[in-house]
């Protein structure tokens, strides 16, 4: 994305080809949002089908292991036992699969969870959904990981309401901002200070916020956690 217009409720993106595309995201359905990283795989290592890989008839989310890997190729044994093989560079929709949300999770089965629980995160994120889908994955034992205990009870009592994963970004964002100048309220003067001497306005900071917001709409989902 290169640009938004509120008024309009449009936004412009950069397509591949060069071509840039201007439109209305309630008017065009099946447009996903994500972020280009690097991975680096090797044979063994699990990994996570993060889009529909409709031609190898593999789910979005659907877990398995680099059983072959090379320059050109690489061979998954999914965990339902079917083995698919491709080209990496015609399929770039892959992650690490030792961690996951539980949203993805949903349907899967392990013998240990580890569950990463920050009461910090909002009710969108950290909710009694969240935490049932996250402990009933564990056919033995599930543990809980939290920066607080007494937090963490009326966490996972919240019901969760469907909300867009932006707004659960711009919250937690909003209330780690809140805690660092808690702990540090020189930071926040001097801060507020320097933004009046450079001339910055209060809305081009909050227009930043909201620009890095979008930009982790991807990871938004839900919290993460460990299938063992």
């Amino acid at each position: 994305m290169t640009a938004k217009n509120h008024e309009e409720n449009e936004i412009t993106v950069h397509l591949e080809n060069g071509r840039e595309l201007t439109y209305n995201p309630q008017r065009l359905s099946g447009v996903s949002v994500y972020r280009e990283a690097r991975r680096e795989f090797a044979k063994g290592d699990r990994i996570q089908f993060r889009a529909p890989f409709t031609e190898r008839r593999v789910a979005n989310g659907e877990l398995g292991t680099i059983a072959k890997i090379s320059d050109e190729e690489m061979t998954v044994k999914l965990d339902g036992g079917r083995e698919v093989s491709f080209e990496a560079e015609k399929f770039r929709h892959l992650d690490h699969g030792y961690a996951v949300t539980s949203h993805s999770s949903q349907g899967t089965t392990v013998d240990r969870v580890l569950i990463n629980s920050d009461t910090l995160e909002s009710r969108v994120l950290l909710n009694d959904r969240m935490g049932y889908v996250a402990v009933s994955r564990a056919r033995e034992d599930a543990t809980i990981y939290t920066n607080s205990i007494e937090e963490l009870r009326g966490a996972l009592d919240r019901r969760a309401d469907k909300e867009m994963a932006l707004e659960a970004v711009q919250v937690s964002n909003e209330r780690r901002n809140v805690l660092r100048d808690d702990q540090n309220p020189y930071e926040s003067q001097n801060r507020g200070s320097l933004d009046s001497q450079q001339g910055r306005e209060p809305e081009i900071i909050e227009e930043a916020n909201e620009d890095r917001g979008e930009a982790e709409v991807a990871e938004a989902e839900e919290m993460e956690f460990s299938l063992a």
